[in-house]
């Protein structure tokens, strides 16, 4: 089987919204940029260029990046966000990538893969310093990170509960 990463597209309708359903409620999803928000999924479509641009939100957000996992048949496994700044917020708790594998999909090594290539997308945008971070409790992530050489700085809180944060060297 042959998975990539790359932006979801119009004909991944059917496909995304049953990604997003299997995670039964919105507020699960990961990262929250694959979420449509009451809008449509056209709407969510048009909405990644001016997410690319820095315009949507400018006050919060930061330019950014969504892009799927599929196979050939275009079946999508996981989900990624690449921020091509952070804020201060992004800084702190959430840094440049957040990613996440459908429920079904999980403990069969997408993780590992999403964030291999997650990291070839922020060399190819020239960031050489990239921080992924992971809930304390959430031991898999944590284990996705340190295989792509995650360096944990430190460990911070946030109101639900404790942040670490790593950074990965890209060469």
């Amino acid at each position: 089987m042959n998975l990539s990463l790359r932006e979801p597209q119009l004909k991944d309708k059917d496909n995304y919204l049953s990604f997003l359903n299997e995670w039964q409620t919105e507020s699960a999803i990961v990262p929250k940029s694959a979420c449509l928000e009451g809008r449509t999924y056209e709407a969510f479509i048009r909405d990644l260029s001016l997410r690319e641009k820095g315009l949507i939100e400018p006050e919060r957000l930061v330019p950014d990046l969504t892009y799927i996992l599929v196979d050939e048949d275009n079946i999508i496994y996981g989900a990624l966000n690449l921020r091509l700044k952070l804020n201060d917020y992004l800084l702190a708790y959430d840094g440049h990538i957040g990613y996440g594998i459908a429920p079904s999909k999980r403990q069969m090594g997408y993780g590992k893969l999403i964030l291999k290539l997650g990291l070839k997308l922020c060399k190819k945008r020239g960031i050489k310093k990239v921080l992924v971070t992971c809930n304390e409790e959430n031991i898999a992530s944590e284990g996705i990170i340190k295989s792509q050489g995650g360096v944990l700085e430190n460990v911070v809180w946030k109101s639900d509960g404790y942040i670490k944060r790593y950074w990965i060297t890209i060469n």
